[in-house]
């Protein structure tokens, strides 16, 4: 009889153990061209540059921004622009949004998305071939 108990103990605290460590339910991956992994609710931006070239923006797996454009009619790789969060807790909640402007003679071009902290964040590219500014959150002091 005390092998029984003994045996009945461990298989509930095998499977107490193996519910313990189940994932959650995670959301949908799919696959975006060049390998990239996305979350497929938010799906992927596709963006196209003034200069004929296009870009894309798309929300990882690891809820950062992750984009890649064209060169020559080829696809770079991805390239994270990283979690819309000046302390990486938070994630994107949404697909990213694009917004073109002309300032001047400079193509601006800034994405927008909520995270998970609640306010809308953005980045922006000053000119093409600038670099991105980094997440701007409103009221962040």
């Amino acid at each position: 009889m005390k092998k029984f108990k003994a045996t009945v103990v461990a298989i509930t605290a095998i499977a107490g153990l193996a519910v313990a460590v189940t994932p959650t339910q995670a959301a949908d991956t799919c696959t975006a061209g060049g390998g990239g992994k996305y979350i497929c609710d938010y799906g992927v931006t596709n963006h196209a540059l003034p200069n004929g070239q296009k870009e894309q923006f798309l929300v990882g797996l690891d809820y950062a921004v992750w984009t890649r454009w064209t060169i020559s009619n080829q696809w770079t790789g991805w390239v994270s622009l990283g979690k819309p969060d000046p302390f990486g807790s938070a994630r994107a909640t949404n697909a990213v949004k694009v917004e073109d402007q002309q300032v001047g003679g400079d193509f601006r071009t800034t994405i927008y998305l909520n995270n998970s902290n609640g306010p809308v964040v953005s980045r922006t590219r000053l000119a093409l071939g600038s670099g991105w500014t980094p997440w701007d959150w409103p009221n962040f002091n």
